[in-house]
């Protein structure tokens, strides 16, 4: 995790990747596979985020007792 938009980047890609067959492929209703698989992407790396950033908090409260 480097906190910044690159952490952002597979559902990002994601999401331009069902942009792009909805655009391409009829019927449109298949590009939700890309789009729900950024969907799930952009909540995994949410959870992991908050877990790093709970847990350098812990270390950090450790350290000041």
């Amino acid at each position: 995790m480097t906190g910044d938009w690159r952490d952002w980047r597979p559902a990002i890609w994601l999401a331009m990747l069902g942009v792009a067959i909805a655009l391409l492929v009829n019927p449109w209703y298949i590009a939700a596979i890309p789009f729900g698989a950024a969907i799930g992407a952009a909540i995994r790396i949410a959870q992991r985020r908050r877990r790093a950033a709970a847990a350098a908090d812990r270390k950090h409260r450790g350290d000041r007792r």
